[in-house]
């Protein structure tokens, strides 16, 4: 079988002063509908499928092999927060795990939050990025992503009734963290064009997510953007990371219009990590330029740093 040879189309890219061809720029479809560039994926693929058509047999013996090594029937170690104990677990012949709670002074009866195998059914991947319960312990804000591109979609389930709500906002990355009022979810959006997050955004329930609000962008398009909460739950973190610099924004999540604060300015080289617990900032950070990760605390009251 010939291989396939992509057609060289020179295109000119001008970049900060510099110059460059690119011969295969063609091949980008961010929408994936050029018939071009489909046609010679598809070419792609069939002379793989033909490479490897002899060593089929091989091919299902290794994966015999890895599967006999998975557990059939598998469950994380429950554990306890505000009120509910939650697990998830495996199933024989699943290939997706089942999420549960119960009241913590429950011992019987399980409530199914999410079976991934329903979820994934009549799609040929599937990947849940978050399942975030909310503060009050009545929703269920969980990111779906069907295409294996990391693009999530995130969904919301009202927990009393089972039903789910129409809010339905596309494109952003896994993670997900409410207000303390669980009227509101902080969400990070992909660019369209490079699916970098950039962007964090507030959406607050039953309203239109093209309303949204922007919280923080990164225009620094060598920085990751993610989001987390701290121990106490009383700050979401906006973490922006690059290859060897870090830089944290906090958000109070009792605040309806919350504005990020940055906790340290970005500096060169300097990499660093803040939680919040019992009224107080810690902080580990290399900012000595030392190997070994150093402690340091902040007091809330007078903002004083203390080892």
């Amino acid at each position: 079988m010939k291989t396939p040879q992509a057609e060289k189309k020179p295109h000119t890219i001008s970049t900060h002063g510099d110059t460059r061809v690119d011969n295969y720029y063609w091949l980008r479809d961010d929408q994936r509908t050029d018939p071009q560039v489909l046609s010679y994926l598809e070419q792609e693929n069939a002379y793989s499928e033909a490479i490897m058509a002899p060593h089929a047999a091989r091919k299902r013996s290794l994966y015999d092999e890895m599967v006999k090594r998975i557990p059939s029937t598998d469950m994380s170690v429950p554990y306890v927060r505000k009120g509910y104990r939650y697990q998830s677990r495996y199933e024989p012949g699943k290939e997706y795990a089942t999420y549960l709670r119960q009241p913590e002074q429950a011992t019987e009866v399980w409530e199914t939050l999410l079976d991934g195998n329903q979820r994934a059914e009549g799609h040929e991947f599937y990947s849940l990025g978050a399942l975030e319960i909310s503060p009050n312990n009545t929703l269920l804000a969980l990111s779906e992503d069907f295409l294996s591109r990391r693009q999530y979609t995130l969904r919301f389930r009202d927990l009393n009734s089972g039903e789910w709500l129409p809010d339905v906002i596309e494109n952003v990355t896994a993670g997900a963290e409410w207000s303390a009022d669980s009227t509101m979810l902080y969400y990070v959006r992909k660019h369209a064009q490079t699916l970098l997050p950039y962007q964090v955004y507030r959406h607050r329930l039953g309203s239109d997510p093209a309303q949204d609000e922007l919280v923080y962008e990164e225009k620094d398009d060598t920085y990751y953007v993610s989001l987390s909460k701290t121990t106490s739950e009383h700050y979401i973190t906006i973490y922006l990371s690059s290859t060897t610099t870090t830089e944290v924004l906090l958000l109070d999540a009792t605040l309806p219009e919350a504005v990020p604060q940055v906790g340290i300015p970005r500096r060169k080289d300097h990499e660093y990590g803040i939680d919040h617990y019992q009224g107080r900032f810690y902080l580990r950070s290399n900012r000595e330029g030392k190997i070994s990760v150093s402690t340091i605390r902040i007091n809330l009251m007078n903002k004083r740093w203390k080892r």
